[in-house]
């Protein structure tokens, strides 16, 4: 990994954090943890494990946006009629 596509990957993870927060009202701490290790990893050179903590928050981000929209979608049924 280069520093140049671990710091583009830490770069989307981060806006697409800040897009579903904003979309969905979910926001997941574990997604922010690895944003910040990620970070950490860039920050002192070791940008396979950045670009590895990048990767997993893109995964975290993207089940968050999973659960917003099964949330919005079932809560229906929950619901008395």
């Amino acid at each position: 990994a280069s520093n140049v596509s671990a710091g583009k990957l830490i770069k989307e993870a981060t806006a697409a954090y800040k897009q579903v927060a904003k979309d969905t009202g979910y926001q997941w701490t574990t997604s922010v943890k690895a944003i910040k290790a990620a970070r950490a990893a860039f920050d002192t050179g070791n940008y396979t494990d950045a670009e590895a903590h990048a990767r997993a928050a893109m995964d975290l981000i993207e089940a968050t946006r999973l659960q917003a929209k099964i949330e919005a979608d079932t809560w229906k049924m929950r619901v008395p009629k």
